[in-house]
Formats: C-alpha cells, sequence, structure tokens
C-alpha cells in the first residue's frame, strides 16, 4: 500500500536522483510532491489494492453506561512501579492501569552486536537517555501517552484512564536479571460491576511484553474496546525535524500491505487541532514511530477497525536553518509545528496482545521474525515498520538492494571499526566494479563524437535533398540514411549510459540504506558527528557539488553539434551542481560522502581511461633522397602531376 503522506525526505531525495539522471542522459520526468488540499483528508492508499484509509470525523460517542455514575470514589493509592532491565528502563502509573509515563531505551541487541543506544544531541562527554515518552503527551489531558483505552462511552473511558487501579507487584522497582520475566497485574473492580485487568509480561531478554486487557461490565465484555499505541513514540530529544529526520508517524500492516500516516500530511485538523483517520481491512499489526524507534502492538487475532488520530502543537527550538537560502542570508527560525500521532488498535477481550517496544534495526527486527509470528499463529514481518519506501512501485526495489547495503555496511564496519572509512570502502569496490562499463562508455562516446562532423555533413545533405523535394525513396536520399546507420554503429550514446543506469537504484537504495540503519545513527567521522544527520558545517554539501562538476566536466557526453547544443552543455555543467546543491542541502553527511568519494573516484577513472585512450602522436616526416627499392607503387589519379625530387 502507498503512503500517500508524501514524506518529504523521499520526494527530496527522488528529486535530486532523477535531475542528475535528466542531465546525464536525458530522461524529462520528474516527480513533485504535493501536500494535501486544507479542506479534504489525504487517503492511505494509492495503490490498486482495495485497502486504503479514508479521512472520517470522529465517530459518535454514545450517551454513558447507567451503570458507569453508581461507581465510588477513587480511593486507591497512587503507584509507579519501575521495571529495570540491561535492555531498557520502564515506568507504568497505577492511575489508569499501567500507563507508561517513561520508556527509556538502554542498549540495542541483535544478531550482529549489542551497543549502547543514546538520545539525539548526546556526546562523549554528555550521553542524555533515550527516551520514548513524549513530554508533551505528559502534559495533554487526558495523558497521551501508551496503554490508554477507548471504548464507544466517553465516561467510561474517562474512567478507565483516569482512575488508580490496584496493583499486583508489592516493590516499586523491579530488577530483572538476564533470563528472568515478571507479570504485574492492574485491577480496577466496583459494585456496579465493572471488571478491569491490564496483565503485563517484561523480560529482561527481549523487547517484546505481552498486554492482557479483559474491560467487563456486570460479566459481558465491553464491545469495541481499543488499546491506544503512542502518541508520538521516538526519539524526543530531536531540536528539530527535517527531511530525513522525521517525526514519528502511524505505521499498521492491513490486508498483508503496509499504511503509514505523519501528521503533517494525513491529517486535516480541526479547529482545537485534532484529527482522526480511519484505516478499514484487517490490521495484522500496528504501531507508532519514528525513523529508527517504534512501539508496535500485535493482536492476538486480526482486528478490524483500526483509528489513527492526531494532535498538533508548537513548540520553541533552538535557532536552526531550513534551508541553504536562510543560511546564506542567516535568517534562523526557533520555532516549528509538531504532532501527537496515537493509533487505536482493537483487542479481543482476555487476550494477549504482543507489545515490540524497541529500534527499527534490521538486524533485531528480522530475528524476531519467527518467534513473533509462531506466537501470533500467522505470518507477522515486523521488518515492515523499517520504510523502505512510502511508494509500493518504489518499495519492491529498494526493500531487496538495501538489506544488502546493510549488510555489506556492517561488515566493513567490523574490520574498519568506523562506518565512514565503511562508506568508503563500500564506494571504492562498487566503482571498481563499473570500470570496465566506465572504459566502455568513454569509447562510445568518443567514436559518437568523433563521428559528429561527418554526421553533419550527411545531415546537411539530407536537407539540401528535402529541400529540392528529392523523396525519401529516392537512392541518394537511401544511401545517405544508411550511411548514418553505419556511423551510428557502436557509437550508441545509451550504450554509454549503462553506468549510470547501474548506479541510479543503487544511489536510491543507498539512501534508504543510510536512513534506516541503526548503526549509522550517531555514526562519527572525521568533523562529521552524525553520519545519519547533515553536516554541521555544511563542507560536504559544498565538496559535493565541487566534486559534481570535476566529475561532469571530465566526464565524456554525447556529441554537440550545433553552438546552442555546446552552450546548453556547458550551462548544465555548472547549473546542475547548483541545483543539486539546494536540493541535496541537510541530506545524510553518510549520503553525500558516498556521493562525494564516487565523484573523486570517477574523476580519477576517467583520467586513467582518457590516457590509456589517448591517440597516439603522428611520427616525424623523414626526407629521403631515394624511393626505396621495395615501396609499393601509387597509381597516379588524372589530372594530377607527380611530385619530383630536388
Amino acid at each position: 500500500m502507498v503512503d500517500n503522506s508524501n514524506n518529504q525526505s523521499q520526494f527530496r531525495f527522488m528529486m535530486a536522483a532523477v535531475l542528475s539522471m535528466m542531465v546525464l542522459f536525458g530522461w524529462s520526468y520528474l516527480y513533485t510532491p504535493e501536500k494535501p488540499a486544507d479542506n479534504a483528508n489525504t487517503a492511505a492508499n494509492t495503490n490498486t489494492t482495495p485497502v486504503a484509509a479514508q479521512a472520517t470525523p470522529a465517530p459518535a460517542v454514545p450517551q454513558a453506561l447507567p451503570d458507569i455514575a453508581a461507581i465510588a470514589a477513587d480511593t486507591a493509592p497512587n503507584r509507579k512501579i519501575t521495571i529495570k532491565s540491561p535492555l531498557y528502563e520502564v515506568t507504568l502509573d497505577a492511575k489508569g492501569g499501567g500507563l507508561a509515563t517513561s520508556w527509556i531505551l538502554l542498549k540495542n541487541r541483535s544478531s550482529h552486536g549489542e551497543y549502547a543506544v543514546y538520545a539525539d544531541g548526546s556526546t562523549e562527554t554528555e550521553k542524555k537517555p533515550l527516551q520514548l515518552i513524549s513530554e508533551e503527551a505528559l502534559k495533554q489531558t487526558p495523558r497521551a501517552i501508551p496503554f490508554r483505552l477507548a471504548t464507544p462511552d466517553q465516561n467510561l473511558t474517562a474512567l478507565l484512564n483516569d482512575r488508580n487501579y490496584q496493583v499486583s507487584a508489592p516493590e516499586e522497582t523491579i530488577t530483572l536479571g538476564e533470563g528472568q520475566e515478571k507479570q504485574i497485574d492492574f485491577t480496577l473492580t466496583d459494585a456496579s460491576g465493572l471488571e478491569v485487568r491490564k496483565s503485563f509480561v517484561f523480560r529482561a531478554d527481549t523487547y517484546i511484553s505481552d498486554l492482557t486487557v479483559s474491560v467487563k461490565q456486570n460479566g459481558e465484555a465491553v464491545p469495541n474496546t481499543k488499546l491506544l499505541i503512542g502518541a508520538s513514540i521516538g526519539d524526543h530529544a530531536i531540536n528539530h525535524h527535517t527531511f530525513y529526520q522525521i517525526e514519528s508517524e502511524a505505521a499498521a500492516g492491513v490486508n498483508d500491505d503496509i499504511v503509514r500516516h505523519q501528521g503533517y500530511y494525513s491529517f486535516t485538523f480541526n479547529a482545537d487541532n485534532q484529527a482522526s483517520l480511519t484505516v478499514p481491512g484487517s490490521v495484522n499489526w500496528a504501531g507508532v514511530g519514528d525513523a529508527y524507534f517504534a512501539m508496535a502492538a500485535i493482536p492476538a487475532v486480526q482486528s478490524q477497525g483500526l483509528e489513527l488520530h492526531a494532535s498538533k502543537y508548537e513548540v520553541q527550538t533552538r535557532p536552526f536553518y531550513d534551508s541553504i537560502f536562510n543560511w546564506v542570508i542567516r535568517s534562523s527560525k526557533t520555532s516549528e509545528t509538531r504532532h501527537l500521532v496515537t493509533a487505536y488498535l482493537p483487542v479481543a477481550d482476555g487476550s494477549t496482545t504482543k507489545i515490540y517496544t524497541g529500534s527499527k534495526d534490521y538486524f533485531l527486527l528480522s530475528s524476531l521474525h519467527e518467534s513473533v509470528s509462531a506466537d501470533a499463529e500467522r505470518p507477522v514481518d515486523l521488518v515492515d515498520l523499517i520504510n523502505f519506501s512510502n511508494y509500493w512501485w518504489l518499495r519492491w526495489l529498494t526493500k531487496p538492494l538495501s538489506i544488502p547495503i546493510l549488510y555489506a555496511l556492517n561488515f566493513f564496519n567490523g574490520l574498519t571499526h568506523n562506518y565512514g572509512v565503511a562508506i568508503i570502502v563500500f564506494t571504492f569496490l562498487f566503482y571498481s566494479l563499473l570500470f570496465p562499463l566506465r572504459w566502455s562508455q568513454s569509447r562510445s562516446f568518443k567514436k559518437a563524437a568523433g563521428n559528429a562532423p561527418k554526421m553533419k555533413a550527411i545531415q546537411d545533405q539530407i536537407k539540401d535533398l528535402q529541400k529540392k523535394g528529392v523523396p525519401t525513396d529516392d537512392p541518394r536520399m537511401r544511401q545517405l540514411q544508411m550511411d548514418q546507420l553505419k556511423m551510428t554503429k557502436d557509437a550508441l550514446p545509451i550504450g554509454g549510459c549503462l553506468p549510470m543506469l547501474l548506479q541510479f537504484p543503487l544511489l536510491i537504495a543507498f539512501y534508504t540504506a543510510i536512513t534506516v540503519s541503526l548503526e549509522v545513527r550517531q555514526a562519527s567521522f572525521m568533523w562529521l558527528p552524525d553520519l545519519s544527520a547533515a553536516d554541521p558545517w555544511h563542507l560536504l554539501e559544498f565538496a559535493f557539488a565541487f566534486s559534481m562538476i570535476l566529475s561532469m566536466k571530465f566526464t565524456p557526453t554525447a556529441a554537440t553539434v550545433t553552438p546552442e547544443q555546446q552552450m546548453q552543455q556547458k550551462m548544465m555543467t555548472y547549473f546542475m551542481p547548483v541545483m543539486m546543491l539546494w536540493v541535496m542541502w541537510a541530506a545524510p553527511a553518510g549520503l553525500l560522502l558516498y556521493w562525494f568519494f564516487g565523484n573523486i573516484v570517477s574523476f580519477a577513472q576517467q583520467m586513467v581511461i582518457n590516457k590509456m585512450n589517448k591517440p597516439a602522436e603522428p611520427g616525424e616526416a623523414v626526407v629521403v633522397d631515394s624511393v626505396p627499392k621495395n615501396a609499393k607503387k601509387v597509381k597516379q589519379k588524372p589530372g594530377t602531376q607527380a611530385a619530383s625530387l630536388p
């Protein structure tokens, strides 16, 4: 399913890649993002599959159940239970029945290693805890935090999320050692017949916990009870969100496809800054997360009726420049609009929902596939939490290409112990594989350039014959056309475009790998503190643009015959890098490092090719006194006079 939220990062990168290909070999089709109209919600699907998230107003809320008024006052003590494990620390509030007021990730553990994770902006001397719960969500009334419950009755919903529950754990802090697990029950009962139970099971060595929910009124399960995931799980230490460091979005597996909704694009907000969407179809899993971290719920059985709710608010930030133009004129911004997005997932009464809370690391998520699918008794692929692309027609290409790149970067990083060096090694090896194709490209373009004067002469002859009214089937016209075909043999420009065609999908896949790789996040290289973020000094952006000029200037191109074509080619040699500098401003440093070093390698390869393909210098003329005896006699043409020796 296509996400019509139109994530700006992918549109921005697609524009950059497509524009570069246009200049190199004449592509003319350009995709640009459009923000949905203000008076309509954006559908979640532009795919041909029938599943789509349709914008609908919030469902009507029935009147309060008669028995709710008879519930006694809240007399249970308010308690907060903290669960500590080697991987995470969680704080659950008895008010609301185990609502998560804090969720700190400590480590990322997968089959490829274990390492500590910290919030954005952390340094070697200052390590910030990676808090997944939004402070803004805690300030909301009611609090917009995970594990709330929603029912068709608004009074019952308010009661479920605002009352203090009884807690089975006697201690305030529970510490889990390796291999240990702990069940914590939150219960709420009343003489009115209301019985609520939330049972959590936390395990020390996994990011998956269990949550069993039961809400009964007079012994009958309250229908259409929904478990709330969110709002906006992710790294909330990010100062401002960019095209590449997106804020939290909702994601779900629906009807064997993927739905994604970002707050800025997918919702139309009312006067109270509230919005909602319904997502029809069978829900396999649903969650909320940013580029690198997420919380997802896997119900015991696939359910219907997923809802997504959002609110927006303004937040003050440290000064930042949102474009190269504002950077040049030094016009900074100090605020931005953010969104709280929550998934409302229907759950069966008394069933156990699996809750995954952790990173969107491919190696971690892929290792959970078998166990999660076995527990759910159906295929569940949490790898789809990773945004390989918002578009189904691109995801089928980027996902299978990005995964081998992740493995390759992980391998080279294991050898070099630095992701910047790993990217350079990967780039050098890949461009080395393209060297034979670049050689062929150079020969093809040189041959086409050598034939350019002859081609122009033939074209002039054809135009002269056309002016004289000579038909196309005339023998002279046919002969000229045959001469054209002979000259284009083995000199077709499209043959020289093959290296670029091979680089294009890899460039998109490499961009995807850099923006989803957890190990690239906060990986430093030279002056770059984070290869998944922009260069803070913007040196790499300008170096990339300069290297692009260098590469384009010395790379053979299609032959130019007219002065207009020559002027256009010269203009594009300098205009294209300037345009790419604007498009790729604030792009991930890892991507720019790949592209910059690739341009340098291409330039070096071209210099070698030009030197090896350099035409031989003609020998010096030698004056002889007599013709050698073994010299071949040349028949004198009529009308010419033989030269005589002095």
